[in-house]
């Protein structure tokens, strides 16, 4: 630096120090006259001076020459002569030299003009310095005028629109706040708020880059002025251009706005726009999707620890989620799972995704059952519950990436779903691509289990604890979930091996089904644990030793499992367990041994000795799981007959005779059944049959073998068994069998042992049909001879059995889905779930044999096959898909239905009228037996519309082998077989078959099924009642919406003309339809009334959803889906009026019925719910607060004026000719039970009619529009409700309030030429309310809204 420099340097630093020593002594005279000596005689500084200056400034009072106003100037114009590098160096020194003052404003003012330019248009760089010096500029803006400060804060907006690449450029918004909040306090200007919203609104029509954004947010807590509606404007723009901005600026991002919303700016929309960006938007991000997947997770972070902060956030995404279930994507169920790891969120955050899922499901079945919802809000439900699930399954897969917090969420809402009741059977779910709620659960835990090491452990300890303290039905979803993991991952299952052992340690103590489960599904891991297996077998002894019968009754199936393992193991080397996706690692392989080395079956040989001395129950275990082993080891059926044979002899007598008396036990005076020798025999007769060839050629009867192969051992058991079986044979042809158990004196034992000798004559029976199948002629007609007489026995025995479990008794109203009672002993029980021992294939083979001869010695033949048929059919349903025995004993049962169709046509032959009596009774019900197997086979394909169409088509080609081209299956079933089989059965008066048939027809459900029905409705003048109630049911529920409505409603009216003139002959049947007359009056007027509650349910449900559809609509502003989902909510509201008034017309008519006590009480019930529905959709109507009315439709405001000219006024009438006939009746003990319920539901029509009234004037009054105007004042509100009862000093008049009083305005101004007078006490609040606070007492009635005399109608 040159010398003058320094020395100039010194001089001003010596004059300043001069300057400081005179301030201190304090010599005022002094230091004025030298203050202006020095401001007058004072040389410029140079920039380089201020800069030097600056450094060295203390608390020396301030350079004479900065505060002449003449060189202001000069100190501008340095900026503009500096280089680019030194402006801010330059600008920065010079405000830390001034101090604020309003005497430097002109100066200021000036200088931060000047540097805005220079920043602006890019003169000087934007770095460190550019922003240290704008925070310099900041203390000073108070001290600039307030009219300079509105220019310079538009020059700041004008120039955000060239911030785009470099976010510094963006530094000049930092003075932005303050100097829009210095306007905003200022009382020198008018409406201050006007100028600073001019500018923020100049900031929201602006284009926003990402950097610009970015830094709004970030400063836009300083906006103190910005007032709700700008910053809801705002929060939406920073959404709307959220796409732009960088990934990794994403999660600061967020956090800033939840910080925002925690403060509360417009909280509701950052969390509605921060859902919607990352469920919808976020993947139109082009980045790779692991990283989206991080973000995800570090937002998902940052709101767990905001609503840690601000607990208020949390209850807003609550109430987002729950406003809108339909709207749950894979964001929301991440963000409820986050938030549940907060303690006070837990349950509530598991119940709304738990909710989600289970009304998405709930809602798919509605709309597959509910035949007028259209076909496209049909697919979107299930479309809704697809996308559910899938959202929730991830969520999950991608729990491994950032989102570990939310893993022990996972894991609980995996286990809610699995103890959740299943919403869908599996013919519901079908091929719709939904796996049901726990299936749902399985998939999520088992993919937890797949990635998450961390997640297994606790895994495993929940199963193991909640299959301890659960009902027996949820736990066995639970062991579901064991045995998927067991199945996909055995590896990995082995280090819980402990774990497993502890919960067996409590298989003696646990239900029966469950612990028989929890064995099987832990079965496939003895080959990989010979350890598991010893603990099994240990654990297993040690319950044959119990008390309980259902423990021993577990046991015994664990040893069977056990022995099917082990077989299976030996068979399979290697087994698809170690082709497993899981498979171990090199280092784990070496411990897991290579298999079982012994035979277990040999091993556990004594154990089983011991079930054989076991009730009655475990003994058919064991000998179903003997022919299970057989069917898969062929070759050890020598081994188990030499097992078997002991425990036979001491039931078998040389002679042949069997000690049925064994079989019997009396203890404590009570006879039961300790030993099944007919599932014993038949146990035997089919390890013979399914024994390798050499072994069966001593039991000829059987006729084949599953196997060529031969084996040396187990001659004489296999022997032995085929000689007594054919000893027995004979001794039961030759009808010397009542000496083997007794005479009918002995009581309970008689009709005991009678049961076992039928279960005997069965098993001989399925030999001779086994045996028929490839007989000679000759051969044929002494085994059909003999097969008749062991029917006749069997027919004998059946007199005395205990139970009815192989009989159907004549009745149409079985159930197939009929259970046991509860309170029924477990002998009683049991009974009832025996079923026949005849196979499906010698089922079929009786029929083909006895097909041509109808004869009443066949008859009996065909009532025994035809029972056997029925009990095989009902418990094919109750048998697992993967049983062994299933395709052994059961094979296809749909091969029963032709032959069952040929068996109704075969005792419908016109010839068979010229019978005796006698045997047309028999065989009318043999025609009633077939038809309800038909029934029932029809009922159990029904689960699957595969296997239904397959029986169909097998049926249609039973009657002709013609296939009608062009014409679908259910068509050509109902045209083959229903309709003619209807029209001969109505003939010939077989009323009881007539109703079976029709119950099939609805089972089929074609499209020609209603308008046939409705064709026997118009011409068929039948007078039973239970055929016209089946056929008027068929009918309405077969008719295809809205004509079913339209249907009951000309039934209705069908009903009043008959009503009208009984006495005329002309109208004791009805003209139009000739099913309805004075016989069928009341059973069709039951009918509708069922019809109409069906209808009402449905309504129900659809109403409820329109709170969804009016939601979105206040909303206002909507997105590409909402547009989609509003669109959709419209037509359901389109769909939910017209069908509610239809259903208004079909109330109206039934009203005019003559309907009996109790039919009137359930039309006065139906109506309120339909009231209650109509209040529902009124009150959804109504504008939230703050929201902009919006007016109904002309469809609604139809039905609200025909529900009042239809419907209000006769109801009315209605309740009031009701308790007019009440009073004239005399007083007995069915009138005063008629008015106790007659006080239950009319004051709850009447409460919902006021209630739905109430909200048509809050509608009213917020639409301007009175849409009571047709409503008619009642003078029977009260019913006669004697005064007495209500007390002496209660008024009705108390209750009534001015209209004004019910209105919440939800807009400027009043309408009192609304009404003239209101009655209406306000309603209680019901399950659907929106948080009105309404408690006045419903008991208390007025008046109806009164038509206003000054409107003109």
């Amino acid at each position: 630096m040159p010398s003058d420099t320094f020395s100039r340097a010194r001089e001003i630093h010596k004059t300043h120090s001069q300057l400081c020593l005179l301030s201190n002594y304090g010599c005022a005279t002094m230091t004025t006259a030298t203050s202006v000596n020095h401001r007058s005689n004072s040389p410029p500084l140079t920039p380089d001076d201020i800069i030097r200056l600056a450094q060295y400034h203390t608390t020396a009072p301030l350079h004479p020459y900065l505060l002449a106003p003449t060189s202001h100037d000069t100190l501008v114009s340095h900026l503009h002569t500096l280089p680019p590098s030194a402006v801010s160096e330059y600008t920065s020194s010079l405000l830390s030299l001034l101090s604020p003052s309003p005497s430097l404003s002109t100066l200021l003012t000036s200088l931060l003009n000047s540097y805005i330019i220079l920043f602006t248009s890019n003169k000087i760089p934007h770095d460190r310095r550019s922003l240290k010096t704008l925070e310099l500029f900041s203390p000073h803006l108070e001290n600039i005028p307030i009219n300079e400060l509105q220019t310079i804060s538009h020059t700041i907006v004008s120039s955000i629109s060239q911030i785009d690449r470099d976010p510094d450029e963006a530094q000049l918004l930092d003075l932005l706040p303050k100097c829009l909040h210095i306007i905003f306090n200022s009382n020198e200007i008018d409406k201050p708020q006007d100028s600073v919203d001019a500018v923020f609104d100049r900031i929201l029509e602006c284009n926003w880059s990402r950097i610009l954004l970015v830094k709004l947010v970030s400063i836009i807590h300083e906006f103190k002025f910005v007032g709700k509606g700008r910053g809801k404007l705002f929060a939406q723009k920073v959404f709307d251009n959220m796409h732009c901005v960088e990934l990794q600026d994403l999660p600061s991002l967020v956090y800033q706005l939840l910080v925002l919303a925690s403060k509360g700016f417009n909280k509701k929309e950052v969390i509605e726009g921060m859902v919607m960006f990352f469920g919808t938007k976020m993947h139109s991000k082009k980045a790779s999707s692991n990283i989206i997947r991080e973000v995800e997770g570090t937002v998902l972070l940052h709101v767990n620890f905001a609503v840690k902060q601000d607990p208020s956030l949390g209850q807003e995404i609550m109430g987002l989620v729950r406003s809108n279930l339909q709207a749950i994507d894979h964001f929301i169920v991440g963000l409820l799972l986050s938030i549940a790891r907060i303690r006070r969120y837990r349950e509530i955050s598991m119940g709304t995704l738990k909710t989600a899922l289970i009304t998405a499901y709930k809602d798919y079945k509605f709309s597959r059952h509910c035949k007028w919802l259209p076909d496209d809000l049909k697919e979107e439900y299930l479309q809704t519950a697809i996308l559910t699930e899938k959202a929730v399954l991830r969520i999950v897969n991608e729990s491994n990436h950032g989102r570990e917090h939310i893993v022990p969420s996972i894991v609980h809402l995996g286990f809610l779903l699995l103890e959740s009741l299943e919403e869908m059977s599996y013919k519901e779910l079908g091929n719709t691509g939904l796996m049901g709620s726990q299936e749902l659960g399985i998939q999520m835990l088992k993919s937890l289990f797949e990635v998450h090491d961390m997640a297994r452990n606790e895994i495993i300890e929940q199963c193991k604890f909640r299959i301890l303290s659960l009902k027996p039905d949820q736990s066995l979803a639970i062991i579901r979930l064991l045995g998927t993991l067991v199945q996909n991952h055995p590896y990995p299952m082995l280090e819980h091996v402990s774990h497993l052992k502890e919960l067996l340690d409590y298989f003696g103590f646990m239900n029966n089904k469950v612990a028989s489960h929890l064995i099987n599904i832990l079965v496939p891991l003895i080959k990989f644990s010979h350890n598991l297996q010893d603990y099994i077998i240990l654990v297993v002894r040690k319950a044959m030793f119990r008390q309980e019968d259902q423990i021993r009754l577990a046991a015994a199936g664990a040893i069977i499992d056990l022995i099917l393992a082990e077989k299976k193991s030996k068979q399979n080397m290697p087994c698809h367990y170690q082709e497993s996706s899981s498979q171990a690692s090199s280092s784990q392989q070496p411990h897991i041994p290579h298999g079982i080395g012994n035979d277990l079956f040999k091993e556990l040989s004594s154990l089983l000795q011991r079930c054989l001395f076991q009730q009655a129950k475990v003994k058919e275990v064991v000998y179903h799981g003997l022919v299970k082993l057989v069917l898969l080891d062929p070759l050890i059926s020598g081994e188990v007959l030499d097992f078997l044979w002991p425990h036979f002899l001491q039931f078998y007598k040389e002679d042949g005779q069997l000690n049925i008396a064994q079989c019997i036990k009396t203890e404590n005076n009570k006879v039961c059944i300790i030993e099944l020798l007919d599932d014993l025999l038949s146990c035997v007769s089919w390890i013979l049959l399914l024994q390798p060839q050499g072994k069966s050629e001593s039991w000829a009867s059987f006729g084949f073998s599953l196997t060529q192969d031969t084996e040396a051992g187990g001659t004489h058991s296999s022997e032995s068994f085929s000689n007594a079986l054919s000893t027995i044979r004979k001794l039961l042809r030759n009808g010397n069998s009542e000496a083997q158990f007794g005479t009918p004196q002995e009581g309970d034992a008689y009709k005991y042992s009678g049961q076992i000798m039928s279960g005997v004559i069965e098993v001989i029976l399925n030999t001779l049909a086994t045996e028929l199948q490839n007989a000679n002629n000759d051969k044929k007609i002494d085994l059909q001879k003999e097969f008749i007489d062991l029917v006749d026995l069997h027919e004998s025995f059946e007199k005395h059995n205990c139970t009815q479990n192989k009989g159907i008794p004549r009745s149409t109203a079985y159930d197939s889905s009929h259970s046991t009672n509860k309170n029924e002993s477990d002998n009683t029980k049991w009974c009832k779930e025996r079923t026949t021992l005849l196979s499906t294939s010698s089922i079929c083979q009786l029929f083909q044999t006895f097909f041509h001869d109808s004869s009443n010695q066949h008859s009996k033949v065909y009532n025994f096959v035809l029972n056997a048929t029925f009990c095989k059919i009902k418990s094919c349903s109750y048998v697992a898909k993967d049983d062994p025995l299933k395709g052994l004993v059961y094979g296809d049962v749909r091969v029963l239905g032709p032959p069952l169709l040929k068996v109704v046509w075969l005792f419908m032959l016109p010839d068979q009228k010229k019978k005796e009596a006698k045997g047309k009774e028999d065989k009318n019900g043999l025609v009633l037996l077939a038809l309800m197997c038909l029934k029932e086979l029809l009922t159990v394909c029904s689960q699957s519309q595969e296997e239904m169409g397959e029986l169909q088509d097998m049926l249609s080609r039973s009657l002709s082998e013609d296939e009608l081209p062009n014409i679908q299956r259910e068509e050509v079933f109902v045209t083959k077989i229903v309709k003619p089989l209807f029209s001969k059965l109505l003939q010939v008066k077989f009323f009881h078959e007539v109703e079976v048939l029709c119950d099939i027809a609805k089972i089929i459900g074609c499209k020609l099924i209603g308008p046939w029905a409705l064709t026997i409705c118009e011409t068929s003048s039948i007078t039973n009642t239970k055929i016209a109630k089946s056929v008027v049911n068929l009918a309405l529920s077969c008719t295809q919406a809205p004509n079913d409505l339209f249907l009951a409603q000309d039934m209705a009216l069908s009903l009043v003309m008959v009503k009208v003139k009984p006495t005329e002959t002309e109208s004791e049947k009805s003209e139009t339809y000739r099913i309805i007359n004075q016989s069928t009056e009341t059973a069709t007027s039951s009918v509708i009334l069922q019809f109409l509650e069906s209808v009402l349910a449905d309504m129900d449900r659809v109403s409820m959803k329109l709170k969804t559809c009016f939601t979105i609509a206040y909303k206002g502003i909507l997105d590409h889906d909402d547009v989609e989902q509003h669109k959709s909510s419209l037509n359901l509201e389109e769909t939910l009026y017209q069908r509610a008034e239809a259903l208004m017309e079909l109330l109206s008519s039934s009203l005019k019925m003559n309907l009996k006590d109790l039919q009137g009480e359930q039309v006065v019930r139906l109506a309120a719910k339909f009231y209650k529905n109509l209040a529902r959709v009124s009150k959804f109507h109504i504008a939230p607060k703050g929201c902009k009315q919006i007016l109904p439709s002309l469809k609604f405001q139809k039905l609200v004026e025909m529900t009042c000219k239809q419907l209000t006024g006769p109801l009315y009438t209605f309740v009031d000719a009701m308790q007019q006939k009440q009073q004239e009746s005399g007083p007995n003990k069915g009138i005063l039970n008629k008015i106790k319920r007659e006080n239950r539901c009319i004051p709850d029509l009447i409460f919902q009619i006021e209630d739905y009234e109430k909200y048509l004037i809050l509608l009213g009054k917020a639409c301007k529009m009175n849409l009571l105007r047709h409503a008619k004042r009642s003078t029977a509100r009260d019913f006669r409700i004697d005064a007495k009862e209500e007390g002496p000093n209660q008024e009705h008049d108390d209750v009534t309030e001015p209209a004004a009083d019910l209105v919440q305005d939800s807009g400027d101004g009043d309408d009192d030429a609304l009404i003239h007078e209101v009655g209406t006490p306000l309603a209680a609040e019901d399950s659907e309310s929106c948080g009105e606070d309404d408690n006045m007492n419903p008991r208390k009635r007025s008046r109806i809204v009164e038509e206003s005399d000054d409107e003109a109608i």
